[in-house]
């Protein structure tokens, strides 16, 4: 299994791409190139690269009806691969959730199920298949990220840090889990752990804004009011609007 493609880290990005999904236009099946008329062409666009290409190929796929289950799923699976590269995360889930129901053992699907209804804000419906993905990948560090980051966001602060320390073990140089927990430590005030783990983000990633201005705040509320200015100053520097997404995690 490759890994989950998507940090969810940086899903608030994802949730923007929302509303470009409303101009998007769904390719029409004529539009698919004359090489692509028997099924090993189709297969092979339906797998490819060119989403407007796979929306078609494999809808054709899925249509004529003459695949196993298996194959089915595989073709609802990259279909909903395409639709969520273009943004389209309603049809994308429509599709993952073919795919599940056609083949159940289909890993892959449920891990990207997973990220895009955490995409669509349904952190709880996420939970049960990124614990899918970790039954059958115990090792797949994104998943115990992506699951421990939904946990957060229905304020389950716990087992957010249970699952993002897990990922930490089994991937430790990735700043942003550093991060995301000590974030989580600030907002439980427990600041000497906070403090570590935003210092352990910068040593991988020494100008990692967020990062920087948690510490820095952690700093000054420690009285070291210089050096805090500093890591805010050179947090604002990086990345303009810190204050006010580190803010919206809780960190002020």
């Amino acid at each position: 299994m490759r890994p989950l493609r998507v940090a969810l880290c940086v899903f608030f990005v994802a949730v923007q791409q929302i509303a470009v999904a409303q101009t998007q236009q769904i390719p029409v099946a004529q539009g698919l190139s004359p090489a692509a008329e028997n099924q090993d062409d189709l297969w092979k666009q339906c797998r490819g690269n060119d989403p407007d290409a796979r929306l078609i190929a494999c809808s054709r796929l899925i249509d004529a009806g003459k695949e196993t289950p298996a194959e089915i799923a595989s073709a609802y699976y990259a279909r909903g691969n395409a639709y969520r590269q273009k943004s389209l995360f309603s049809q994308a889930l429509e599709d993952y959730n073919a795919a599940i129901t056609a083949n159940p053992s289909l890993s892959d699907a449920y891990g990207d199920r997973g990220i895009t209804l955490t995409i669509l804000g349904r952190f709880a419906d996420a939970i049960p298949d990124f614990t899918h993905v970790i039954e059958a990948y115990p090792r797949m560090a994104f998943a115990h990220y992506n699951r421990g980051l939904c946990y957060e966001l229905i304020g389950l602060d716990d087992l957010a840090i249970e699952d993002i320390s897990t990922s930490i073990d089994l991937e430790p140089r990735a700043e942003f889990r550093f991060e995301r927990r000590g974030t989580i430590y600030f907002r439980k005030n427990v600041l000497d752990k906070a403090l570590a783990d935003y210092e352990a983000a910068l040593v991988i990633n020494p100008q990692y804004a967020a990062a920087l201005y948690g510490r820095g705040l952690i700093r000054m509320r420690a009285g070291d009011l210089a050096a805090g200015g500093a890591d805010v100053a050179a947090a604002t520097h990086h990345r303009p609007n810190i204050a006010a997404e580190m803010a919206r995690a809780g960190v002020k």
